[in-house]
C-alpha cells in the first residue's frame, strides 16, 4: 500500500508545475494575462521616487531652485492651509497649455497605467497616484512655491482616465487578441496601455511556481517545496 501511495505522490510531484502553467493554443505576440498579482508597494515606490527625482534633477529650473529656494516652512504652511494654498496657487499658475493641459494629465496616466498592469486594483491605483500627486504639488514643488489647484485636477483627470478608461479599453483588446482576433482595432486599443509591453522589458517575463518534488535519500525520500520558473 505505501508503494502505490508512493507512486501516485511522485507522479503529482512531476505533474504539478506542467499543469500550473497553461500554454496559449496560438502565439498571437501578446502575452497572456497573469492572474497573480505582481505588485510590490516597495519597488514600485522606490521606482516611482527614482523618476521623480530624475526629473527634478533634469529639469534646469526646478533643479537650480529647489536647492536655491526649498524650504521646510512653505511646506509646513501648505499643509496648514491646504485649500487656501492651492486656490491661490492656481491663480497664480501661469503655465502654458502643453505643460497644465498635456504634460501633467498625460504623466499621471502613464503612472496609473504602470500601476494597473504590475497588479493594482482601481482603489490601490487611484491612492498611489494621488498620493504621488499631493506630494509632488504640496511637498516637492509647495517647498519653493504654492501648489496649485489646476495642476491637482489636472493630475487627478489623467489618472482618472488612466483608470476607467484606458485600461478596461487595453484589457479589452488583449482579451480579444488572445481570442484569435487579430484586426488593427484590437491592436491599438491593446497598445492604449503601453505597459503592457514595458513591464515585461523591465521585469521580465518568467513567472514564479510553486512545485512539490521528492528526491531519494539513504532509507527513504525527501519531500519539499521550490519555486520554479
Amino acid at each position: 500500500m505505501a508503494k502505490h501511495v508512493l507512486a501516485i505522490l511522485l507522479c503529482a510531484a512531476a505533474l504539478l508545475p506542467a499543469a500550473a502553467t497553461k500554454l496559449p493554443a496560438e502565439d498571437t505576440g501578446v502575452p497572456r494575462r497573469v492572474r497573480e498579482e505582481k505588485k510590490d508597494l516597495l519597488a514600485d515606490a522606490a521606482i516611482v521616487s527614482a523618476a521623480v527625482c530624475a526629473y527634478v534633477l533634469v529639469i534646469p529650473d526646478t533643479r537650480q531652485r529647489i536647492f536655491r529656494e526649498a524650504s521646510l516652512k512653505r511646506v509646513w504652511e501648505n499643509f496648514k492651509y491646504p485649500f487656501w494654498s492651492a486656490r491661490e496657487g492656481g491663480r497664480r499658475d501661469h503655465n502654458g497649455f502643453w505643460i497644465n493641459c498635456v504634460g501633467h494629465p498625460l504623466s499621471f496616466a502613464a503612472l496609473g497605467l504602470y500601476l494597473r498592469e504590475r497588479g493594482y486594483n482601481n482603489l490601490e491605483t487611484m491612492v498611489f497616484t494621488q498620493t504621488v500627486n499631493v506630494a509632488w504639488e504640496y511637498v516637492i514643488e509647495g517647498s519653493m512655491w504654492l501648489p496649485s489647484s489646476k495642476d491637482l485636477l489636472a493630475d487627478l483627470i489623467g489618472s482618472l482616465a488612466a483608470v476607467y478608461a484606458l485600461a478596461p479599453l487595453s484589457d479589452l483588446g488583449q482579451e480579444r487578441l488572445e481570442a484569435g482576433d487579430r484586426r488593427w482595432g484590437n491592436y491599438f486599443l491593446y497598445y492604449l496601455n503601453p505597459f503592457k509591453k514595458i513591464n515585461r522589458l523591465i521585469f521580465g517575463r518568467r513567472q514564479k511556481s510553486s512545485a512539490i518534488y521528492f528526491l531519494p535519500a539513504p532509507g527513504g525520500f525527501v519531500c519539499g517545496l521550490r519555486w520554479a520558473g
